[in-house]
């Protein structure tokens, strides 16, 4: 069987030809990466991080003034880097409260920011005190008391009537975090493409089996009992610049859903006993949690709540104001620490 030829002899399939097919194979792949990137990009949100910077006194901060609408939810960050509302002057007869806390009170950028726990009560509460309220939010991912603590002494409590701490149950045993220990988990800078930030940030990790950074109280650091102690003198240095700035400091305990038992129930009674002697009001939203289980009210980790969940968290404290916060007074000492039910 004799190969066809062209008239300038080439065979079938000639140089032409396989150029012309190469040609039309490359633009193939160009324009299904064109798409993809575009679909990733424009309907996922990948490539285009909520961000974090390094700051010289928490270690970092989430940087300001983002507006980042990923995974279908939105997350705003102010000129403070706090997810909340721009901080303007503290108008007369407003409740301004100013929560502090780590990926818990941050919501993940998976949870639109209208779902946090933060922008209910911000919406929820003026009906509950009969006044307005202003809710600033003051976190990130990771934060332990040290990150927070010197958050505060570096920014001031903006002038907030209350302080409101929220602790998880691996908090006492965190040490202070760096970005060295967040890794990629806490961007600094955007990804160049969507694509790629797929691969390396949710595709390559599971393809080599490799262990996602735990978060903020997931794990219990060596020399836990010292770290405990610090921990323990950070809360004392946040009631000491709490009270000093003329505002009252409530606790909020929010255990991971997995870890309620007797892991949450020990990191419980210690913050439990640390709010009694610095007289600080406490909501424990352990029974709040309890009914449901990590699959109902949190995100694949067992660990950040989704929307449910903020919403029960919410709805925990709202129940529970005016029996632990009710007293309230301007320039009036809490008087009582009471669990949340």
């Amino acid at each position: 069987m004799r190969l066809w030829r062209n008239s300038n002899g080439s065979g079938r399939y000639g140089a032409s030809g396989i150029a012309r097919t190469m040609a039309y194979a490359l633009g193939a792949v160009v324009l299904v990466a064109c798409a993809g990137e575009a679909v990733l990009r424009f309907g996922l949100g990948l490539g285009n991080p909520v961000l974090v910077q390094s700051d010289a006194a928490c270690g970092y901060i989430l940087k300001p003034d983002q507006d980042v609408y990923r995974f279908f939810a939105h997350t705003h960050t102010n000129r403070y880097g706090m997810r909340s509302d721009e901080v303007g002057a503290h108008q007369a007869g407003t409740l301004r409260l100013l929560f502090v806390g780590d990926s818990i009170t941050y919501g993940t950028s998976r949870v639109d920011q209208r779902e946090i726990f933060t922008e209910i009560l911000h919406r929820d509460l003026p009906a509950i005190v009969n006044r307005p309220v202003e809710v600033l939010n003051a976190s990130a991912g990771a934060w332990a008391p040290a990150n927070e603590l010197s958050y505060l002494r570096s920014r001031g409590t903006f002038d907030a009537d209350i302080v409101l701490l929220v602790l998880n149950d691996g908090d006492l045993t965190q040490p202070r975090a760096t970005l060295g220990m967040v890794g990629d988990d806490l961007p600094q800078k955007r990804p160049a493409t969507a694509i790629g930030e797929l691969f390396t940030r949710y595709l390559r990790p599971r393809m080599t089996y490799w262990m996602k950074r735990k978060d903020a109280g997931d794990s219990v650091d060596s020399n836990a009992g010292q770290v405990t102690r610090d921990n323990l003198a950070d809360l004392d240095g946040i009631e000491e610049l709490a009270t000093q700035k003329g505002a009252w400091l409530a606790v909020i305990f929010i255990p991971f859903r997995k870890d309620i038992g007797a892991k949450s129930y020990e990191a419980e009674g210690v913050i439990r006993g640390w709010a009694a002697s610095h007289n600080a009001a406490l909501f424990d939203l352990t029974a709040a949690e309890s009914p449901y289980s990590a699959a109902e009210i949190t995100l694949d980790n067992g660990i950040h709540f989704n929307g449910k969940g903020n919403r029960i968290l919410a709805q925990s404290i709202e129940q529970n104001w005016n029996q632990v916060l009710g007293s309230y007074s301007p320039g009036v000492r809490p008087v009582a620490s009471i669990a949340a039910h």
